[in-house]
């Protein structure tokens, strides 16, 4: 207080890195690393802001924008040197360079779908009633969260509980069990609805089957099928025509309470038929009893959500976080597709360098070397103050 009333002001958000970003001793890309690395909830969140902190992203845009200048240069001799140089740059060379700068861009900007994830995922639980969904859950929580009973509808909402798998910070839901519409209660139908709409909002669903329900060839009941066909009393009939068991949006199956089949090959019979109708998805087998296959089940939740990528928290891929980041790069993308379309035409190089210049100016403003102050103010408006 006695510093401010003798005329000093207290820090603006962002204030302090916003200056260290305006001296030239960090880029735009390091800057926005300082906000993430606070306000990071996983470690690969974590892991993933120190590695942009330390340059990581920075240093790939730059090899990009090299790529660039060099293409431009090549099509800036074709313009200024055209009448001396003998053999003019080819027009084959120019569109593979185009063409593999085009690729590089796609794949720094693939990473922003992952990167969107760093923070945490939801991973849903899925499947009829008494399937084992909520004893699944228990043990993938390692405590008692979810009510189990023998009896039907025990979980007439969905459950939250948030956990780390691998670095990955994971909120696991467990639904309630899906059944005829006829035989639930409105407090159990708007529950059902309720989860429903998170599983829309999930990034990985996995239908749980009791595999001790079902025969080696088929399904004893219609109840075995409910959770992955809706509770369509159809569903035998469906899948007898050879329609797929789970939905196309279910990434993963779970053949649950395998400890309750004793013949180890009339498990493997039973998951062998399941797996032929699960739409392509992984079957993992799992008990939460006896604990078996838990681990497993991690590991391709996780695969699956990040499409088999390394997802430990040490991966060494730098991931795109920010929306900023990625529309620039969408927006170097479809320059360079458009450079790679004009020289394709043969359009004289005054025409196609413009494309590459509109490239590196995307790329520019990603690290920063070209902004706006309102550029900054944007990115700077997140940060806590000073910092």
């Amino acid at each position: 207080e006695a510093a401010l009333a003798a005329g000093a002001r207290a820090a603006e958000p962002g204030e302090f890195t916003r200056r260290a970003f305006i001296a030239g001793r960090i880029d735009l890309t390091q800057a926005e690393a300082v906000a993430r690395l606070v306000g990071a909830r996983s470690e690969r969140a974590l892991h993933n802001a120190r590695a942009q902190l330390d340059g990581a992203l920075g240093r790939r845009v730059a090899a990009l924008r090299e790529q660039a200048l060099l293409l431009a240069a090549d099509l800036e001799a074709c313009i200024d040197f055209a009448d001396d140089i003998a053999a003019p740059v080819p027009r084959a060379r120019l569109e593979a360079q185009t063409q593999a700068l085009g690729a590089d861009v796609a794949a720094l900007l693939a990473t922003y779908a992952d990167g969107l994830r760093l923070d945490g995922v939801a991973v849903a639980l899925a499947g009829a009633v008494n399937a084992g969904k909520s004893s699944l859950f228990n043990a993938l929580l390692g405590r008692e969260r979810a009510l189990v009973s023998q009896h039907e509808g025990t979980t007439r909402d969905y459950l939250e509980a948030e956990l780390s798998w691998h670095g990955t910070r994971v909120t696991l839901i467990d639904t309630a069990g899906s059944r005829p519409a006829e035989k639930m209660s409105p407090l159990e139908a708007a529950g059902h609805r309720l989860g429903a709409e998170r599983l829309g909002r999930c990034d990985l669903v996995i239908d749980v089957v009791d595999v001790h329900a079902l025969a080696a060839e088929r399904p004893s009941a219609a109840s075995s099928v409910a959770p992955l066909r809706g509770g369509d009393p159809e569903g035998i009939d469906a899948i007898d025509a050879g329609e797929a068991l789970v939905s196309p949006r279910a990434r993963l199956v779970v053949a649950a309470q395998c400890d309750r089949v004793a013949d180890e090959a009339e498990l493997a019979q039973r998951v062998a038929w399941l797996a032929a109708r699960s739409g392509g998805a992984p079957v993992i087998v799992v008990s939460a009893h006896a604990r078996r296959g838990l681990e497993d089940l991690r590991a391709a939740a996780l695969a699956a959500i990040f499409d088999g990528a390394s997802v430990g928290a040490g991966d060494e891929t730098v991931h795109v976080t920010e929306q900023r980041q990625a529309d620039a790069l969408r927006r170097a993308q479809a320059a360079l597709a458009r450079c790679d379309a004009a020289l394709g035409e043969d359009l004289a190089p005054e025409l196609v360098v413009e494309h590459v210049r509109e490239a590196l100016a995307a790329l520019g403003e990603i690290t920063g070397e070209q902004f706006s102050e309102a550029v900054l103010d944007h990115v700077f408006a997140r940060f806590c103050i000073g910092k």
